[in-house]
Parts: C-alpha cells; structure tokens; sequence
C-alpha cells in the first residue's frame, strides 16, 4: 500500500516503540517522515532505518513540553517538505508509584509530556493541516478507560488526550480535518518493559491489566495509527480505536 504518497507527516516519540513503529509504517507508505523525539541517538537509528529503505526521513530533537520547540518543529517541517499532511502524537511517558508517594514534580512532568505537549502539537500544527485538509491521530491509553494501578498522573494524562481528541474532531471537522485517537493496551514497548510493582504493593493488581492473548508488538497500534491517519478513512472522526486485544471488554 502507498496510502501516504506525496504526503508529510510528524511523529513525535519516534525513537522508540509505537513512535518507532509508526514513522517506519507511514514512511513504508510512501511518507516523508519528520521525527522527533528527545532520545537523539535512537531518533537518528529511526529515521536511518527509514533512509536506507529508500524513503524520506529527517530527525528532530524536541521536547514536546515546550512551546517554543513545537512551534520550531512544525515551521522545520513546513520548510523543509512545503506541508503538512499528519500529525502523529506518540511521545509519552510513564512511571509506577502509589499515588500518595508521587511527587508534584513528577506529576507535573508526566502531564506537561502527555497532555500539554499533545496540546501543543496539535495547536501549532492545526493552521498547517487545516491547508491540507489532512488529519491528527492521537495516542491515548486502555488507561483512560480501565483502573490501572499505580499510575495516576499517566492515567490522568491519557484521560485527557482523550478528551482533548474529541474536542478538537468537533471543532475542526467542518473545516475539514480530522482527529481520532488510538488507546493501546498490553503493547510491548520500552515504556512498559520499565514495568517494576511498586515496594509493599498488592502484585495481584497486575492482573486488572492482563492480557488474555499475551503482549503484542508496536507494530499493531502502529497498523491503527496509519488506517486513521489515511485517505482510507475520510469519514472516521472523533472516533477512539481500542488496540487492546479485548483488555477492556
């Protein structure tokens, strides 16, 4: 398939995991893919891998928490390739801790990363995309929609990536851009490898978040991520897709 031919696209978290996975899918379609990340030797591993596969890619350090950046990062891209097609908003992070035992700092950090650089993003990249008519797809988490433990700045954060995504599909879709999210579950990733029970915590919580099918790859919420970000689905909007294998049900 060659869905993204002639299209551009920016995804954020590309250094690793479902980011990872995502640049390489749009860019296997046919992409110009930007990537951006704050992990700068793994970032330019991703956007290598990309190039010596014969398609188009640049690696772009930035923090997705700060303004200034994002806006930096959407002008490169708009300089770099003329447009803007997609934004792919992958870049999160994760930590394990009860919740009476986290710290503000770290609160702070976790949303400032998941939900406010997921603001940012879209609201610089929302005057490029309206141009091209092209689309945003987010990445929540199962953790927006079930208790998890021992997360709750994380689970917070999606929450509201969440319902950022449906605020933004209703106030931009008559003007022509869409904007979906995408809640993955028992998605093998870094992130979750980091995955340590909290000391004197109840392990039997765990299996609240287990998978019956086992843990799969980044490479299937990747697969979700490129169908809604496609020409393929102009009239899905607002919509949030479960990549969970029924984790939730």
């Amino acid at each position: 398939m060659q869905r993204f031919e002639g299209k551009v696209a920016l995804v954020t978290g590309a250094a690793s995991g479902i980011g990872k996975a995502t640049a390489e899918r749009l860019a296997a379609e046919g992409a110009r893919v930007v990537c951006v990340d704050v992990q700068e030797g793994a970032l330019e591993d991703t956007a290598k891998r990309i190039r010596e596969r014969g398609a188009e890619a640049v690696a772009r350090l930035c923090d997705v928490s700060d303004p200034e950046a994002v806006r930096a990062t959407v002008q490169a891209t708009v300089d770099r390739f003329g447009a803007l097609d997609t934004l792919c908003n992958i870049a999160g992070i994760l930590r394990f801790e009860h919740t009476h035992e986290v710290s503000l700092a770290d609160w702070n950090r976790v949303l400032a990363v998941n939900l406010t650089g997921t603001f940012l993003m879209c609201q610089a990249a929302i005057p490029r995309l309206l141009e091209t008519r092209g689309s945003i797809v987010n990445v929540s988490s199962t953790a927006a929609l079930k208790g998890h433990p021992w997360t709750a700045a994380y689970s917070a954060s999606k929450g509201g990536v969440l319902a950022l995504t449906y605020e933004l599909a209703i106030e931009y879709g008559k003007q022509g851009l869409r904007v979906n999210v995408v809640c993955p579950g028992a998605v093998e990733t870094p992130m979750h490898q980091a995955f340590r029970v909290p000391e004197g915590a109840d392990a039997k919580l765990v299996n609240r978040i287990m998978p019956f099918v086992g843990f799969q790859g980044p490479d299937q919420a990747a697969s979700a991520i490129a169908f809604l970000a496609s020409d393929e689905a102009p009239h899905v909007n607002g919509t949030m897709l479960r990549v969970d294998g029924a984790m939730c049900t």
